[in-house]
């Protein structure tokens, strides 16, 4: 083992210490392992070899890669390469390794604040809502698992692990646990998803059940946990029947609900706790689409607007 790679692991150990998820610190390490990849082809092999100009060298290479598809980097995917890199020599600064840290004043790129895409209007999500046979057991969960999507703009990761315990139907409200960057939360649940929800776990569930030990809340036909997959085929499945041509996911209706909530004047913290963002930043994208509603509105109902020169 090289000394980069024993420090790597240290590293590594220290984000376990830091309690961040495994998926993340996976990803770190795969990440760590491209930029030790380009280490290696120039020949550095030890800590204090690596530069600033190596780092903006590195970051230069991943601006002008293209990836497996043969299109360019994506500014997030460059962002998120260096953010390992930056992440791993702090960590050697902090440990006294490295008497200044090469990558502190390597800059990110710019990322472009783009709209929400495929923002699904009322009548559009409740078309795809109404979709399907809630006369079945399965439609009748599919039917219950789009409302709570809905109604609560939660991730689908966060609805797969949903239990039990995590749903309060009587006063409206879910818990989510270990989010994404592992935070809970509470979330308000809409009527009309409780309504599904109750009739779903006192008489659709038990008819599910395989596993009485078994307490996820959604479960497939056989009686299990919904594979990773499933939230996002029913949805896409549903967005077809209901002839809607916009590319539809589990996350189109996150947007949606966020957009409806600002557009009925909901407070932007609001809808920043709904959702769970770290950041404001990231609710703020939302305002943009209300700000083009209002400027297309604006357009058609304005006199001066409607008058010619």
């Amino acid at each position: 083992m090289t000394e980069l790679e024993h420090l790597a692991r240290a590293y590594l150990e220290h984000l376990q210490v830091r309690n961040l998820a495994r998926r993340t610190i996976r990803d770190r390490q795969w990440k760590l392992d491209k930029f030790f990849a380009f280490l290696q082809e120039r020949g550095i092999t030890r800590p204090e070899l690596i530069s600033q100009g190596l780092i903006l060298e590195y970051q230069a290479g991943l601006y002008h890669t293209v990836n497996n598809r043969g299109r360019p980097n994506t500014i997030g995917y460059q962002n998120g390469m260096l953010a390992a890199v930056k992440g791993f020599t702090r960590f050697l600064r902090q440990r006294d390794i490295l008497v200044s840290d090469p990558g502190r004043d390597v800059a990110y790129g710019k990322v472009p604040q783009a709209l929400p895409r495929s923002v699904l209007s009322r009548s559009e999500a409740r078309r795809i809502i109404n979709a399907p046979d809630t006369s079945c057991i399965i439609g009748y969960r599919d039917r219950t698992i789009l409302e709570v999507l809905y109604s609560t703009g939660i991730r689908k990761e966060e609805l797969n692990n949903l239990q039990l315990d995590d749903v309060d139907y009587h006063d409206g409200f879910l818990r989510i646990i270990r989010g994404k960057g592992r935070k809970d939360r509470m979330v308000p649940l809409g009527r009309i998803a409780c309504r599904y929800l109750e009739n779903y776990i006192r008489s659709v569930r038990p008819e599910l059940i395989t596993d009485p030990y078994n307490n996820h809340l959604f479960l497939s036909s056989r009686g299990n946990r919904l594979s990773k997959n499933v939230v996002w085929e029913l949805v896409k499945k549903y967005a077809k029947q209901a002839g809607i041509k916009k590319n539809v996911s589990p996350h189109t209706f996150r947007h949606t609900c966020a957009t409806a909530m600002l557009r009925n004047r909901a407070d932007i913290r609001a809808v920043q706790e709904l959702l769970g963002h770290a950041s404001l930043e990231s609710t703020q994208v939302y305002t943009r689409v209300t700000i083009n509603d209002l400027k297309e509105v604006h357009g058609r109902c304005h006199p001066r607007e409607r008058e010619r020169e």
